[in-house]
């Protein structure tokens, strides 16, 4: 429910899972960036089992429901779901994992069914920061005066949800998405609500992300070069073809440590991949790190080989902290970078990152082009937090 302090406006954010990337990243930023004294801020988290809430900035209430997480965990949530006696929400969960295979949009609605009420009150503004089975959940069993959904990517390239997030995009307020390439795929996949569609940065605060750069790490250079990718460990966000990059590199005969900090997927075997190669002195996988920007602060060129992007958090961060950037032409970059200016664009394939980077790397003028013009062009965003306050 609510804070106690019922002269501030209430907020509620929902998310469906902590997990420790770009969306929950973004979301703990903006929730840092909402003054506490003014607003009473609550976040319900959808799936939590596993998952750590200790980097929830102070001040926000925390709401869980552990039978809405058990149904949310999917095939994970389902023996606990049987040994608490919720047979019916038992089925009710297989029934949605089976029409997940068939169409993504009904399973989330059906989710949303299926997921309880966990809280009466009503709030001055309710902000779903997840999409799909949130949105859906929010719109139809949480009580707000004003309700808002997030995209955090280019809908283009994600277009499982459609059908249903047709229905329900009509009944929120407003459409938030995070660049200007995210706001022309909404507008024109979605155009019967293109006024609803609004422009919120993903929020990024330089002197915070200068200070924690500043942090020791257990780290210490035995290369000549130090790259960094710092995401999810996956097929999406390009980490094969970063893999199929450092074979090149080492057949160059350059001499290079590369860290992957973030969780690593089960859509392939990295780890085997690394051994079968050879490339153990290369790859250091670092798993998900809490503070990375003294990585990024070591690393002399931060590699993002992405698949598709809405906008991402970690380039930003990059930018702030001045490295120099190779990263691939997915179809938001421009909204971020324009080559060589502010980076080095590739194509999305091994051969052609191989290059690039190897050009950065022997190239110090070029390097030193990008520090420069990246040193000249910090900007804090933290103003973009008033685009949701305007709802209260």
């Amino acid at each position: 429910m609510p804070q106690d302090n019922h002269s501030n406006p209430s907020i509620l954010f929902t998310i469906g899972t902590l997990d420790g990337g770009g969306v929950t990243k973004s979301l703990l930023s903006l929730l840092d960036t909402i003054d506490k004294e003014e607003y009473n801020v609550s976040l319900l988290i959808g799936s939590y089992l596993g998952k750590s809430d200790k980097d929830v900035p102070a001040g926000v209430q925390i709401l869980k429901n552990n039978t809405l997480s058990l149904l949310t965990e999917g095939v994970r949530g389902l023996p606990k779901l049987i040994k608490k006696g919720h047979i019916l929400l038992a089925l009710g969960s297989i029934l949605r994992i089976i029409l997940s295979t068939i169409n993504k949009g009904w399973a989330g609605w059906w989710l949303s069914r299926l997921m309880p009420s966990i809280d009466k009150e009503e709030y001055d503004l309710i902000v779903d920061y997840n999409g799909q089975h949130m949105l859906y959940y929010m719109i139809d069993k949480l009580r707000g005066k004003h309700k808002v959904t997030f995209f955090h990517s280019d809908y283009r390239k994600w277009p499982y949800y459609y059908a249903m997030d047709k229905k329900y995009f009509e009944k929120a307020d407003a459409i938030f998405t995070i660049s200007e390439t995210c706001v022309q795929s909404l507008q024109e996949l979605f155009p019967e609500v293109a006024n609803k569609v609004k422009l919120m940065e993903n929020i990024s605060n330089p002197r915070a992300i200068k200070q924690k750069s500043l942090e020791h790490i257990d780290f210490k250079r035995k290369h000549q070069y130090v790259l960094l990718s710092l995401g999810h460990i996956c097929i999406n966000k390009g980490s094969d073809i970063a893999l199929e990059v450092a074979v090149q590199l080492k057949k160059k005969g350059i001499d290079f440590k590369w860290l992957f900090a973030g969780s690593i997927s089960k859509d392939m075997d990295y780890l085997h991949y690394v051994e079968q190669r050879d490339l153990n002195d290369n790859i250091r996988f670092l798993g998900p790190v809490k503070n990375p920007y003294p990585y990024i602060k070591e690393a002399d060129i931060f590699v993002h080989l992405s698949r598709f992007e809405g906008k991402s958090i970690a380039l930003d961060e990059a930018k702030i902290l001045c490295k120099p950037i190779v990263v691939t032409n997915f179809s938001s970059v421009h909204d971020q970078f324009e080559d060589g200016v502010n980076a080095s664009i590739c194509e999305m394939n091994a051969d052609s990152a191989t290059q690039h980077i190897l050009e950065l790397l022997h190239d110090k003028n070029l390097q030193d082009k990008y520090i420069q013009y990246l040193k000249n062009h910090i900007s804090d965003n933290t103003q973009e937090v008033n685009k949701l306050l305007n709802y209260l």
